[in-house]
């Protein structure tokens, strides 16, 4: 289980993961990048040393935190985790470490920060390169003597927390430039993890495509659909700059549009079936006139992108209007 400390609400786990039946949070795929990770959460899972996850936005950071906690020996206890970029640079440190109640005003009553929350749990901190250096500088405090003070109080509050980070900064350039601190980052990277992006295994995204079809036929209570040969062939072959995160936003998109069980091409956005340049040969004999050859190549077109008039008059390269006016 984990909590937002945003709400001290139970979270949902995160939708792009899968669930066996014991409830494990599972990264989905079977290309030796993804088998190599596996392989890393069982190794360092039962540790108690801070890991570090690095790598790009959408390649499920998250979902490798929320592994390797239902993997140790702090599975029965809470997985706390709070995104760093949201939150402001005011309320950093009383979402962090709390408050005593009467500390400042609007103050009734005593908070419990994410500290706290997951004493003798775990404690998850996406995007910590985007906490402020004097945030970090008291982060780096509490990990090191696993004490802190809430805002207000005179106590030390004494904690047993394991600390998992993760960040989609370059490490190098986050460092240069002052954004991660050089001391924090060393403590936390006892173990360093980098989740590799979608394009490093394009095999997987069939088994992505089956697994985010199902939660979303389900989850919008529809019969359960298919993407046709042609649609997996062009998914699997596009570079997914938003890695999983944008894989899943397309078949949840494709889901809620397409009226058909099987899902074509059409169903697919512009910027993924435009990656693919469209090539076909269109016989045209000699003697044939210009206005036919013009009415062949954008019939032909027409076809190659399944009568997608957008995308057809892109590929012409002519506007839309003009198409339409050369149809009609």
């Amino acid at each position: 289980m984990s909590v937002d400390v945003m709400t001290n609400q139970p979270m949902a786990p995160p939708v792009n993961q899968a669930m066996h039946s014991a409830n494990q949070p599972l990264l989905i795929g079977k290309s030796p990048v993804i088998i190599e990770i596996l392989q890393k959460a069982d190794l360092v899972a039962k540790s108690q040393a801070p890991i570090l996850i690095t790598g790009e936005s959408g390649t499920g950071k998250d979902i490798f935190a929320h592994l390797i906690h239902s993997k140790s020996d702090r599975r029965a206890r809470e997985l706390v985790a709070t995104n760093c970029a949201a939150l402001p640079k005011e309320v950093i440190d009383n979402e962090l470490f709390g408050h005593e109640r009467e500390a400042f005003t609007g103050a009734h009553s005593t908070k419990h920060g994410c500290f706290e929350l997951a004493d003798e749990g775990t404690l998850f901190l996406d995007e910590i390169a985007e906490m402020n250096p004097q945030s970090q500088a008291k982060l780096l405090r509490a990990i090191e003597s696993q004490t802190f003070r809430r805002l207000g109080g005179s106590d030390d509050v004494r904690v047993n927390v394991r600390i998992l980070a993760a960040t989609n900064k370059t490490i190098s350039a986050a460092l240069e430039s002052g954004a991660f601190r050089e001391d924090l980052y060393y403590r936390l990277s006892v173990i360093e993890i980098d989740m590799p992006p979608l394009r490093d295994h394009l095999g997987d995204v069939p088994l992505l495509l089956n697994h985010f079809l199902r939660f979303f036929s389900q989850k919008y209570a529809v019969p359960e659909k298919t993407f046709d040969l042609d649609c997996i062939e062009l998914l699997s072959e596009f570079q997914w700059p938003g890695n999983v995160r944008e894989l899943r936003n397309v078949v949840e998109r494709a889901v809620l549009i397409c009226p058909h069980q099987e899902i074509g091409v059409k169903y697919l956005p512009e910027r993924i079936t435009l990656s693919k340049s469209i090539s076909f040969t269109i016989p045209i004999q000699v003697g044939t006139t210009l206005e036919r050859a013009e009415k062949e190549i954008i019939l032909h077109t027409l076809r190659a992108t399944s009568g997608n008039k957008a995308q057809a008059a892109k590929i012409l390269g002519i506007s839309r209007r003009a198409l339409y006016n050369k149809l009609e």
